[in-house]
């Protein structure tokens, strides 16, 4: 029975393949749709889009932050739910830490945590063809034609120098660690907290990063 599926081929994409991906992403088109233009499987379009997005970090410096997490309900979503206060040490002022003038939240509360759109858990798991990418305050996850042939090649580089990894397990650590790491996450932090996900001793770690295979290269690990 032909159900009008495309037979993906087992040739890897190439750069003007990517293109087209990226094209139809800032269309808001699906992944069937680019599935049939490249004679891929749909499942093969996810997995590249998975594999090979980047996230666009907001500038530390920005006017406003990444609102929180904490002070969120999707039921409510213009409401400010949270109601701590005195994060700044001030135990006389009677102004909610969300609503201070003085302060931004983000930099005195410890119970601050940056909100992720819950878009990005489901296709086409990217920002590109968002309405609101232009004024959303959160960080962006964004599929780049250059960025995904840069990172694929980078990654078939290195499993040619002996990385006894495939190059889509050093994509899945890369994600997994670079973000963690840039933020100032000590490896033996990242281990206790995200062991069953990493598939290799921290000295292999330590190998790769002085290695440059992950983005985070520029990290020095702790001694």
């Amino acid at each position: 029975m032909n159900t009008g599926r495309p037979k993906g081929n087992q040739k890897h994409l190439d750069l003007s393949a990517r293109i087209i991906i990226e094209q139809h992403l800032n269309n808001g088109d699906s992944f069937r749709s680019i599935a049939i233009e490249l004679s891929k499987d749909p499942s093969t379009i996810s997995k590249e889009i998975r594999r090979h997005s980047i996230i666009r970090e907001r500038s530390a410096d920005a006017f406003a932050p990444i609102p929180c997490a904490n002070n969120y309900d999707s039921s409510k979503p213009r409401t400010n739910i949270c109601n701590v206060m005195h994060m700044c040490g001030d135990n006389e002022c009677r102004r909610k830490c969300v609503l201070c003038r003085k302060f931004r939240c983000s930099d005195v509360c410890k119970f601050y945590k940056p909100r992720e759109c819950e878009k990005l858990n489901k296709p086409p798991y990217v920002c590109n063809g968002c309405s609101k990418r232009t004024n959303c305050m959160m960080d962006k996850k964004i599929y780049s034609s250059k960025y995904a042939q840069d990172s694929y090649e980078a990654l078939r580089t290195t499993s040619r120098e002996g990385i006894n990894q495939t190059p889509e397990s050093i994509q899945k650590l890369d994600n997994l660690l670079s973000p963690l790491l840039k933020k100032g996450q000590s490896i033996a932090h990242i281990y206790a907290s995200h062991a069953d996900e990493i598939a290799c001793s921290r000295r292999t770690i330590y190998s790769y990063i002085d290695r440059g295979v992950f983005q985070a290269a520029f990290f020095k690990p702790e001694t």
